[in-house]
């Protein structure tokens, strides 16, 4: 299929700098790729109507009043797998295909979690801090920090990216438990050294080290609450690089304030950007990261690529090369 010199992708955020130009860079001979220049729902409606591809990050929806604007649209390519911003429904009722991106960025998240996992035990930020202002406590201040050997460590999903914490775990002698929907065969679970528990619930009383690598769905929003946090042992750390709405922020925070949660690391967060006031900010024993555990410079030209390319692909025709990508 002749591919028309016309062929407009449109970036559904605002890309400025390294990002922007890893973007243009990434775009295929014979497309052109056009970026926001306010990240508005109204400036997205506008350049819609010229678009044949979407290309979709950041958290602008792409609803009825999106699609309606996009006349030429053909298909819908995430960066990355979350569709939060999608509004499913409408899409089917315009029948447009959505492929995503999936395991892209998995090392990228993984490397994240297993460092915020040892900055918490190692009490990083904190020590930082601290000899940055010439404290040298040097038995005082090491005897508060952990091993992460022989923890516990429960990871909350095991699709791309648990399994790659898993794995990367395997070196530090922990004991790895985990919940899913679905089970990992009798294989992968040995490889890696996994436990299975059916029920989320189950699993907290074992855990010295919840992580958390679901997606978010209406059930399990807020699946971290304040019922669920007395249940883990004191002193317990909690990791979220998946999505800041499956843990209840101000239950978590009365944990971390009373210590029954010693420490906290979120690259996800309820509300995303943060905003002034955002009561994690106030803890100390809280590290929190801007939703970038996915988006180091190597994982993110990766994803940019294969985005590109699904989207060539399609343009092409050869949709079985890209079949298993495709969501909707």
């Amino acid at each position: 299929m002749h591919i028309s010199n016309m062929t407009k992708i449109l970036h559904t955020a605002r890309y400025t700098g390294i990002p922007l130009e890893i973007l243009q860079g990434t775009c295929p001979a014979g497309f052109t790729v056009k970026t926001l220049d306010e990240a508005t729902g109204e400036q997205l409606v506008r350049e819609a109507a010229e678009a044949d591809y979407f290309l979709v990050s950041g958290r602008l929806p792409i609803d009825e009043t999106v699609l309606s604007a996009a006349r030429r649209l053909k298909m819908i390519q995430r960066t990355g797998v979350g569709t939060e911003m999608l509004d499913m429904e409408a899409i089917k009722r315009h029948g447009i295909p959505v492929y995503v991106n999936a395991g892209v960025n998995a090392r990228s998240v993984a490397e994240h979690t297993v460092t915020l996992m040892l900055a918490c035990l190692k009490r990083l930020p904190q020590i930082n801090v601290q000899t940055h202002a010439g404290v040298w406590k040097k038995q005082q201040q090491g005897v508060t920090t952990h091993e992460l050997y022989g923890k516990t460590v429960a990871l909350v999903g095991m699709g791309n990216i648990g399994r790659t914490v898993a794995a990367m775990l395997q070196p530090f002698g922990v004991k790895i438990i985990y919940t899913d929907m679905y089970r990992q065969s009798a294989a992968v679970e040995e490889q890696l050294g996994l436990t299975y528990f059916e029920r989320f619930e189950a699993l907290l009383p074992e855990a010295d080290i919840l992580s958390f690598h679901c997606p978010l769905t209406p059930e399990n929003t807020g699946m971290l609450n304040q019922k669920m946090l007395a249940l883990m042992k004191q002193g317990s750390i909690v990791v979220n690089t998946a999505r800041g709405k499956l843990i209840e922020p101000n239950a978590l925070y009365d944990a971390l304030l009373s210590g029954h949660v010693a420490s906290a690391a979120l690259d996800t967060h309820y509300e995303e950007p943060i905003k002034e006031g955002y009561r994690m900010a106030e803890l100390e024993n809280v590290i929190l990261t801007p939703h970038i555990g996915g988006l180091s410079y190597e994982a993110f030209e990766r994803m940019m690529r294969g985005a590109m390319e699904n989207i060539k692909a399609f343009e092409e025709g050869r949709l079985e090369e890209i079949a298993a990508k495709r969501l909707i």
